[in-house]
């Protein structure tokens, strides 16, 4: 009988033991996007749902990681039942489904590599890592089964990568003194059962894989909900297709775009703020 008690107790530090030391595998994480932040009129905010979720996927092992878009092939257009053709409104179609991304990540290297394809164009931004000035606490949770530490920042909305939200009044002008933007805090939970420092989009720089990210007080929060150590190795590897330019040429390039379309009346008075 002592025996087959440490035999199995053997069998369960070594279970422990390995899952403690998880290297590589698969994420699944959900967004949730509080639309209502960016839509203020009231007959809008009646004919859609207040969150927005999508998925991705983080693959990774210890020299790499990819971060993706899982495709919504099936989902809804939350303004399908709003009346005026599916979504239109004046004539115009409002979808407000993010860009599907594609974020490699050269560990050693400190280097990402990410794929978008927005207005009918592919672009390929490659820039360096940039370190994140993290407040680590003692304080914990459980998110998808792996006990999480929390780690804060301070962070304002232009260091935020392509994000949507309200912007300034299309009728204000440039004229007016420049405000220095407003500092919020970025809180995210990271796990050391997995010591590799990975994390969603830009997100990384701590002991562990970060599993959650909680940016504007809960108006776009991101969280791992599964985990296995199964992954396609295959689908581990960096991007090459599209105009090749760092992610500070890629915020100018974006700004152009949405000021052409704004000029033009071709956003319906909606703002999609697209920031470092």
């Amino acid at each position: 009988m002592r025996k087959i008690f440490l035999a199995i107790t053997v069998m369960l530090v070594a279970i422990t033991s390995s899952f403690a030391q998880v290297k590589e595998g698969k994420l699944i994480y959900e967004r949730k996007i509080n639309m209502y932040r960016m839509i203020t009129d009231p007959e809008m905010r009646a004919r859609i749902p207040e969150f927005r979720t999508e998925k991705f996927e983080l693959l990774f092992n210890e020299q790499a990681s990819m971060f993706k878009t899982i495709p919504e092939e099936e989902a809804p257009d939350p303004f399908a039942n709003s009346g005026g053709g599916g979504g239109e409104r004046g004539g115009m179609r409002f979808n407000f489904r993010m860009p599907e991304t594609t974020m490699y990540t050269d560990i050693p290297n400190q280097m990402q590599y990410e794929a978008r394809s927005l207005f009918e164009k592919d672009f390929l931004i490659v820039d360096s890592l940039k370190p994140i000035n993290w407040k680590l606490s003692d304080e914990t949770k459980t998110i998808a089964k792996f006990v999480c530490k929390k780690a804060t920042t301070m962070i304002t909305p232009q260091q935020m990568n392509m994000r949507f939200g309200g912007g300034r009044n299309r009728n204000n002008t440039d004229t007016a003194a420049p405000v220095k933007p407003k500092e919020e805090e970025l809180v995210v939970w990271y796990t050391e059962s997995i010591p590799v420092s990975i994390g969603p989009d830009t997100y990384a720089g701590l002991p562990g894989a970060i599993l959650e990210v909680n940016s504007g007080n809960g108006g776009n929060v991101i969280t791992a909900s599964e985990f296995t150590t199964k992954y396609a190795a295959k689908e581990l590897k960096q991007p090459t297709k599209g105009e090749k330019m760092n992610r500070a040429q890629f915020v100018e390039s974006m700004k152009k775009i949405m000021e052409d379309m704004q000029r033009g009346g071709g956003m319906g008075g909606m703002r999609i703020r697209i920031n470092q």
